[in-house]
């Protein structure tokens, strides 16, 4: 594994946590931490895109060493990441927009997750 694809990865994971820990955060009343990664939220956003695009073409030399699953894993991750992204811009109606923006926030979670468990198996 190349030290950029490792480095690139751990970059995206980190700002995706940023991403990810405002809903819980502003749940559990903890306004300014929940105000202040808001401020971060779209430089967050734009490094776990980059970071992304950049593991995947370093990852595809490595598709034929790991398995199927940790790959569509990862892919998916970012499919839901674009769809979420491209939904919010598009949704002009914001209940409906953070409704959806929560539910692929759950389901980019849970690919994540899965990547990350897959590449450590």
């Amino acid at each position: 594994m190349s030290l950029v694809h490792t480095i690139t990865g751990i970059i995206a994971l980190v700002s995706f946590v940023l991403l990810v820990v405002k809903y819980p955060l502003r749940k559990l009343h903890l306004f300014k931490i929940n105000a202040f990664l808001m401020k971060l939220h779209e430089a967050a956003s734009g490094l776990f895109f980059l970071a992304a695009i950049v593991h995947m073409i370093t990852g595809f030399s490595l598709i034929s060493a790991n398995s199927a699953a940790l790959t569509i894993a990862g892919f998916a991750a970012f499919i839901i990441s674009v769809v979420l992204i491209t939904a919010c811009h598009l949704t002009k109606d914001m209940k409906k927009k953070m409704y959806w923006h929560r539910w692929y926030s759950l389901l980019m979670t849970a690919a994540v997750i899965v990547h990350i468990v897959l590449a450590w198996v």
